[in-house]
């Protein structure tokens, strides 16, 4: 009975012991050349198993390492304020090295920190996936989501949980949804901190100049920009942050990405996300996700920040069925950033509401404090 139970309990034992960081298995980490200057946030994602996965995930480590990474890239890539450290580059600072969550986070994340210094990240995304017995007969997965500051340490975590036993495929979506608006929700402060200190480090990239000085600008030719048609509300994959059922009388509102240069865009864009959530927590509209829009200016060949004027925004609105938009920009005003948006209505171009805000380095926390008065006044609302 002993060495039946030995036999069982062997290669936990052996898997816990070849990750011990001992003499001979010290982690090696390499530091990567420097990229290039860039005012996004720069992440370096990392995929973990726990040990206690069990046999019913259905799915490899390898497997899920490679769907996670590529997905959490995509899905970071769009929200316009993150760069994501390549897998060439993981490989050339850890090579093939499988790190556990105990490792990476033991002494503040000593490890994770080093690897993301490495990499010359800004943050860590840790993701990992693990097994939960809550009854001798049922088990629940969980999937963590952490974000760590590679210069302070300090973490945020989001913990997403379901019975294995009732698979619900259908809710992965939605989880994945959540996992990335409770992340970005606990850690906004933080990362607007650092995206601030990063826009005073940033070298915009040289632009060629003319060899000789134009005498008269030529006329600027406008680009055709094809008419858009109104989408259903209903069709699958319109990405609604709020279902319209719950109010018939909400309106259908697309905030765009705030007009900023390239050192403020990081800054702008993040501020951006903040204000979507106030407005979104105000009830009073249906507000279209960015992804969904920026699907829409990709077909029209346009981009949100720096190429798309009031008309075509109203324009463009039209395409989702939104009847409102908000258009805004941002900048530095001499020492002090200055925040302007605005709310149009699509139909008639009236002006429905305005807003404003001023903040310095080091003000991050007091503009974020600020942000629901903001939405407010954006909003029309006392």
């Amino acid at each position: 009975m002993a060495l039946r139970l030995l036999w069982r309990v062997m290669p936990l034992f052996v898997l816990i012991i070849s990750g011990l960081p001992t003499g001979c298995a010290t982690v090696q980490v390499n530091t990567i050349p420097l990229p290039p200057s860039t005012a996004k946030l720069r992440v370096y994602v990392y995929p973990i198993t726990g040990m206690n996965q069990g046999s019913g995930w259905g799915v490899s480590h390898e497997e899920f390492v490679r769907r996670q990474v590529s997905n959490v890239e995509r899905n970071l890539r769009r929200k316009g304020y993150y760069e994501v450290v390549s897998s060439d580059d993981v490989r050339s600072a850890i090579g093939e090295q499988k790190l556990a969550l105990w490792q990476l986070e033991r002494s503040d994340w000593a490890l994770a920190r080093q690897i993301g210094k490495a990499l010359h990240a800004d943050y860590v995304m840790v993701l990992e996936r693990s097994v939960t017995r809550v009854s001798p007969v049922r088990v629940n997965a969980n999937f963590d989501t952490i974000m760590i500051n590679v210069d302070t340490g300090t973490d945020f975590r989001v913990r997403n949980t379901f019975e294995t036993d009732r698979p619900a495929p259908e809710r992965w979506p939605e989880m994945v949804r959540d996992a990335y608006r409770g992340i970005f929700n606990k850690a906004k402060n933080d990362m607007l901190a650092t995206a601030v200190r990063k826009r005073g480090a940033f070298v915009p990239p040289q632009q060629e100049q003319p060899a000789a000085p134009q005498t008269e600008e030529p006329p600027r030719v406008a680009k055709a920009v094809p008419e858009p048609q109104p989408a259903s509300p209903n069709l699958p994959g319109t990405g609604l942050i709020e279902d319209a059922k719950k109010d018939a009388d909400a309106k259908r509102l697309v905030i765009y990405d705030f007009d900023a240069k390239d050192q403020d865009r990081t800054v702008a864009l993040i501020l951006v996300a903040a204000l979507r959530e106030e407005v979104f927590k105000l009830k009073q509209f249906v507000l279209v996700n960015r992804e969904d829009l920026q699907k829409v200016l990709e077909e029209m060949a346009l981009q949100q920040t720096g190429l798309i004027d009031e008309k075509q925004a109203v324009r463009t609105g039209r395409g989702l069925a939104a009847t409102q938009v908000v258009t805004g920009q941002f900048g530095l005003l001499g020492k002090a950033y200055l925040m302007q948006a605005k709310r149009v209505d699509v139909e008639t171009l009236q002006t429905l509401g305005l807003a404003s805000a001023k903040f310095t380095e080091g003000q991050e926390d007091e503009v974020l404090n600020r942000l629901p008065d903001f939405a407010r006044a954006l909003a029309g609302l006392p």
